[in-house]
């Protein structure tokens, strides 16, 4: 393979590349800020089963309802995307990352869904359907 740079020096040179656009306008990045949010509560909500589309994920977030869905998937997007903001306020702010923390994110995730597991860990394992990936046992986290 000669001739090819070894993939350090390529993710080096995109880094390099990648640097030159810096800093991004505001609203460029407040655009790919959306769109990952967008991406990643698309993908973690389908994960744990939620049917809406990216689309349909979209209008949901724009505060508009989507027909045929039902109203738990509309609150799992909308959670989701509050979580991330919560988060983002997180890594903002001095305080470093808490039990607390990481308990009320998942007390918005699950806010008018299951208030029985709202700020509590897991109590059960999560399986992905389809994919062969196992996640971590749920309870190498206190309860």
């Amino acid at each position: 393979m000669h001739g090819i740079p070894a993939l350090p020096q390529r993710v080096d040179a995109a880094k390099a590349r990648l640097d030159d656009y810096r800093p991004l306008p505001a609203h460029t990045a407040a655009s790919l800020r959306d769109h990952l949010a967008l991406e990643w509560t698309y993908h973690s909500n389908g994960i744990e089963g939620n049917t809406l589309t990216l689309r349909e994920t979209k209008v949901v977030l724009e505060s508009i309802t989507v027909g045929g869905r039902s109203l738990r998937e509309h609150l799992e997007a909308i959670n989701h995307r509050d979580a991330i903001e919560f988060i983002e306020g997180m890594v903002a702010a001095p305080a470093s990352l808490s039990e607390r923390g990481i308990k009320d994110m998942r007390a918005l995730v699950l806010r008018g869904i299951d208030t029985k597991e709202a700020g509590r860990y897991r109590q059960e394992n999560v399986h992905i359907s389809g994919h062969s990936t196992t996640p971590p046992d749920f309870c190498i986290f206190p309860k």
